[in-house]
């Protein structure tokens, strides 16, 4: 395959990354170590993406050419990718949960319903942890996941500005939200491309 090739293929992975950099940008000032985060895993995304192009340019042609055995290829391309998707995975499932403690009094005991003013404890709880998982598991593994995060945070963002819900989410809400919109595209354009490959493949064959 030619380098064009190659890198068009590559485009859902540079819009992961470019989303990640901008998630972290509007939360940096809010959520620094998360932000951090996501910015790594974001850079990773890019290098994983180079290595595909690596391996289909490179490495594969050496295989092709007797350069390198067979196994040789197997175990540096499936043992690169497994990392790299190992390490994205375990980046933005941290930037997830970190910094996720409970809020504590200035004795340093957690805050219980006891202390919280009457207003604060009539809000519903937010759902901004598991909108935010399931965005990222949308984009990460199962793109459907990404439309419950998306309809989710509407919902939940609605009842947020309404006052009626836990204000402390609606960051992560909103982070979610993004992600299950960004998967959801992905998916979309996915399907259309296997359609039109599928017809074109179709209509080749009946040509032939």
């Amino acid at each position: 395959m030619s380098v064009l090739s190659q890198l068009l293929m590559q485009l859902p992975a540079f819009l992961i990354a470019l989303a990640g950099f901008v998630l972290a940008g509007i939360f940096m000032g809010k959520a620094r170590t998360p932000a951090i985060l996501v910015i790594i895993a974001s850079i990773l995304t890019l290098l994983q993406s180079g290595f595909s192009v690596f391996n289909q340019l490179v490495l594969l042609e050496w295989m092709i050419n007797g350069e390198i055995s067979n196994d040789t290829y197997s175990i540096i391309a499936s043992a690169g990718f497994t990392i790299f998707y190992m390490a994205i995975s375990a980046l933005l499932l941290a930037a997830v949960f970190t910094g996720r403690d409970n809020p504590t009094t200035a004795h340093g005991d957690a805050t219980s319903p006891d202390t919280a003013t009457g207003d604060q404890a009539a809000l519903a709880p937010h759902r901004g942890g598991l909108i935010l998982t399931l965005g990222l598991l949308g984009l990460l593994m199962f793109a459907p996941l990404g439309i419950a995060a998306w309809i989710m945070a509407s919902s939940d963002l609605n009842t947020i500005r309404e006052g009626r819900m836990d204000k402390r989410g609606e960051g992560m809400t909103l982070a979610g939200k993004i992600l299950g919109i960004l998967a959801t595209v992905l998916m979309v354009v996915g399907i259309v491309t296997f359609l039109g490959v599928m017809a074109i493949l179709a209509s080749s064959y009946r040509g032939f």
